[in-house]
């Protein structure tokens, strides 16, 4: 019976060219698209993957719970409140690098601060503060030094991008090197204003890399902490004990200075009788820092915190394990009440990244436009082929034909041209990918340069590609011939010979 079928099926497309030449183009051109177009965005999404993954964020990145905007690169609470950090950071630590996925880890501290190059140079950076050696072994290839050299293990200072450096040579007229020295200023709310003076080691560039990394700058972490003001004493330094409390009794800022003429608690003399007084025992720096007396206080204030990390980054052995990675892991942070959360890569990558991932949900909305619209072409032509064979099915119907059979034969129609003019709308797209492989696509602006992930843009075939878009097509065929079936299995034989004759 199935060989019949098939031969009827045929021959009915063989003796209706026309109609059947209309459809299978259709469905080719749509079959090219799929393959093309989904091909373009899974080279574009594993380019930027593999990218990020490998250079920037790894496989999984933690976080503190609290933290609302979770961007490695640029959070947007950098500029609204004191960074949170991952609590019990050690704990953390042992236990993620006790897993047998986890292959390293590493730190990052982040922040943003406005800087000062002599007297003209100025410039503004996005700071990753690292610990040099675990970042440089989970990223050995990501960070690209063009002069001077990258943080060595221990070392304070600074390494600039070139887009940062362009920014204090453009406002300085000279060109900065390393060994220079800036001064980096920031605000933070737990000690306020806090600047550095910090050595330039190096400057770096990121290359192709996209827009929101070009800004960023690397410092040692020692110097980031101090600056985002994750330190270890300053709620308890600035408490009064009890005893202190005590002794300054019920004094009122009047009592301190005077007011209305009365007597301040430090006497008029000592304000308004003050005179220069030159001491050539003052001869060095020590002597000066001697005035201040007792700085302990100073010092243990500025302690900073050695366990404060914002972020932790983990390089897996094999990234196909990630996702069981992240639900382990957060299920460790919720059993034991740690106030932390793992986050696949995508979360905390850069525009460009999040760019290509929502150009992708586009694509396949429009794709599914596309499918509906080539649904209603090729039905509409069905139903008009099947009106066309009236007489045909008719007398079909007359001589024994089941409603089965007719339904299976032109559904086997549906299915031949789909797949025939399918492979064809394959090797079309194929051919196409290949030529655009060998030429190129040039990224004319900077918008295609970040989505596209550099100056030239070569797609690769796509596998799963071509297997989804031969299973879509092949629902857009089946659900095609569902109505013009529907049609024919409402055709009498009466009818049909009636119209026949």
């Amino acid at each position: 019976m199935n060989g019949v079928l098939f031969k009827i099926a045929f021959r009915n497309l063989r003796e209706h060219k026309t109609k059947t030449l209309i459809i299978g183009i259709l469905i080719a051109l749509g079959i090219a698209i799929l393959v093309v177009g989904n091909s373009f965005m899974d080279t574009v999404q594993a380019g930027i993957e593999e990218n990020y993954v490998e250079n920037y964020t790894g496989d999984i990145f933690v976080a503190s719970s609290k933290l609302e905007d979770v961007s490695l690169i640029m959070s947007n609470e950098l500029f609204e409140s004191k960074p949170k950090v991952i609590p019990t950071y050690p704990e953390v630590k042992d236990y993620i690098e006790s897993l047998p996925e986890v292959e390293t880890t590493t730190g990052q501290i982040n922040g943003v601060a406005s800087a000062k190059w002599g007297e003209l140079g100025e410039g503004f950076m996005l700071l990753f503060g690292v610990e040099s050696e675990s970042y440089q072994d989970m990223f050995p290839d990501g960070v690209n030094i063009t002069d001077g050299e990258f943080l060595s293990a221990g070392e304070e200072g600074v390494v600039l991008s070139t887009q940062v450096a362009e920014m204090f040579n453009s406002s300085a007229g000279e060109d900065i090197k390393p060994g220079d020295k800036i001064v980096l200023t920031m605000m933070n709310q737990t000690t306020g204003a806090k600047i550095r003076e910090v050595t330039v080691r190096g400057i770096h560039d990121y290359g192709e890399a996209s827009f929101d990394l070009s800004f960023i700058c690397f410092i040692d972490e020692g110097n980031l902490r101090t600056l985002n003001g994750l330190v270890l004493n300053t709620a308890e330094a600035l408490m009064l004990s009890a005893e202190e409390e005590s002794s300054l009794g019920s004094l009122e800022e009047d009592d301190l200075f005077g007011a209305d003429g009365g007597d301040s608690l430090f006497g008029d003399d000592l304000i308004s009788e003050a005179e220069l007084v030159e001491d050539d025992t003052l001869s060095t720096e020590e002597d000066w820092l001697d005035i201040l007396g007792d700085t302990s206080g100073r010092a243990y204030v500025n302690e900073t915190d050695p366990d404060a990390w914002n972020y932790m980054l983990i390089k897996l052995t094999d990234n196909s394990n990630a996702d069981r990675v992240l639900k382990d892991l957060n299920t460790y942070f919720e059993d034991n009440e740690i106030d932390a959360k793992a986050y696949e890569w995508i979360k905390g990558a850069g525009m460009s990244a999040k760019m290509a991932d929502s150009m992708s949900i586009v694509f396949n909305v429009l794709l599914f436009i596309i499918a509906i619209v080539a649904v209603i072409v090729i039905m509409n032509t069905l139903v008009i082929s099947v009106s066309e064979r009236y007489g045909e099915i008719g007398t079909m119907r007359a001589i024994g034909a089941k409603k089965n059979f007719i339904r299976q034969m032109i559904s086997i129609e549906t299915l031949m041209i789909t797949i025939i003019f399918g492979l064809v709308g394959v090797i079309l797209g194929v051919i196409i990918l290949l030529v655009m492989g060998a030429i190129g696509i040039e990224a004319t602006n900077q918008f295609l340069q970040i989505l596209l992930g550099g100056d030239v843009f070569r797609p690769a075939i796509s596998g799963s590609a071509i297997i989804l878009s031969m299973i879509m097509i092949s629902i857009v065929g089946v659900i095609s011939s569902l109505y013009p079936v529907a049609v024919a299995l409402k055709i009498s034989p009466l009818e049909a010979m009636n119209k026949n004759g």
